[in-house]
């Protein structure tokens, strides 16, 4: 018999919404394959930790964000490309507000990484990456507020709620919902880490406690909850990437747990992504390496070769930087940065992505493409 861990309530708009029940789900019974996933995925998870000895841990940091915050928001149909990205966080500025809900995102993560250190994993700290995600693009009126009317998932482009593919909690329901989540976060769990972030995961989406950003922020709490569980010590790897990859089934595999309470399948799913982007993160650091060793090896060997050294491996701890930033780093003059700059420029290892006369910015592009992989 299948146990469907959730019931439908009829809502004062005369809608029948369906109110997840609190977690763990019960009677929970994870398969042997469950358990040895997730003790291979930890594995990988360490193998992820070590890489920060390897390359700059800001190197490391920097990729995923960027890398996440792009899949996570083309999930929901937010289409920014790598190169404006890059350019509105170092101007601040962009025309086309998909590019502002992409470095929201970015910005929104490091933020919680950061309050983590000052408050739990929790209802205050939700609201605030709601509120940071949301600024100044579509939907910031709701800005770190629950959602205060219904909101359903729909059937491709059609967005009436009669044909919704699924109808979460009512708004008078989401708030205590989310309370509920906290608390289980908080709880002393029995199931593996990796499966308690699968099952928030799952719960968080199924709640849907926003009019708008709801994925995201479940993305983000993914992260955050890795860290939150010593799974990570920050976010190097991006979860959405494979998320995005595999859309239809993410989405699929969420509803199946809602309408026929398939758990492992979910939590196998989930798993299984969690160590893909581990494989990825490593595979990564490898190329970095690779990378730094060949650019290396292109620099000339003439007058400026070692500020030009020194000016590339500065990308390589952040890739996109002013003549300042790579004069303090480097400890060279700002005039010798820029000497250094313009031979890059030479080699097509840097390029200025400003296009102005005054503050002028450097990208080290053969590292972006990496990054992006583009």
């Amino acid at each position: 018999m299948v146990t469907v861990p959730g019931t439908y309530k009829r809502s004062l708009e005369g809608h029948d919404t369906y109110v997840p029940l609190p977690l763990p789900p019960p009677g929970l019974s994870l398969s042997p394959s469950i358990y040895r996933q997730v003790e291979d995925t930890a594995h990988l998870l360490g193998q992820v930790e070590r890489s920060r000895t390897l390359v700059n841990a800001g190197l490391l940091i920097y990729s995923s964000l960027q890398r996440e915050a792009l899949a996570s928001s083309t999930i929901e149909g937010t289409i920014a490309t790598a190169d404006e990205l890059v350019l509105f966080q170092v101007s601040r500025h962009s025309e086309r507000e998909a590019v502002r809900e992409v470095a929201n995102y970015s910005y929104a993560l490091e933020w919680g990484v950061q309050e983590m250190h000052e408050r739990p994993l929790g209802v205050v700290l939700i609201l605030g990456l709601h509120e940071r995600l949301m600024a100044s693009v579509r939907g910031a009126q709701g800005a770190g507020r629950f959602k205060e009317h219904q909101n359903h998932i729909a059937r491709g482009s059609n967005r009436n709620i009669e044909d919704a593919v699924f109808i979460p909690s009512a708004p008078s329901d989401a708030p205590g919902l989310i309370y509920d989540l906290e608390r289980y976060i908080h709880s002393e769990n029995l199931e593996p880490k990796l499966v308690q972030c699968a099952l928030a995961h799952y719960q968080f989406e199924t709640i849907h406690p926003f009019r708008d950003g709801n994925g995201r922020v479940g993305r983000l709490l993914i992260m955050l909850q890795m860290i939150d569980l010593g799974l990570l010590s920050a976010p190097l790897i991006h979860p959405s990437v494979y998320f995005e990859r595999t859309r239809d089934e993410y989405y699929q595999q969420l509803q199946n747990v809602r309408e026929q309470g398939t758990w492992n399948e979910w939590i196998e799913y989930f798993v299984r992504g969690i160590k893909e982007q581990c494989e990825e993160t490593i595979s990564f650091t490898q190329a970095i390496l690779d990378l730094l060793t060949r650019l290396r090896r292109e620099i000339p060997n003439v007058r400026r070769r070692a500020s030009m050294v020194a000016t590339l491996e500065a990308f390589f701890e952040y890739p996109v930087l002013t003549p300042k930033q790579i004069s303090d780093q480097a400890k060279m003059s700002v005039g010798a940065a820029r000497a250094a700059l313009s031979e890059l420029e030479h080699l097509e290892i840097a390029r200025e992505i400003t296009n102005k006369k005054k503050g002028r910015i450097y990208a080290c592009e053969p590292l972006l493409d990496a990054i992006f992989e583009r």
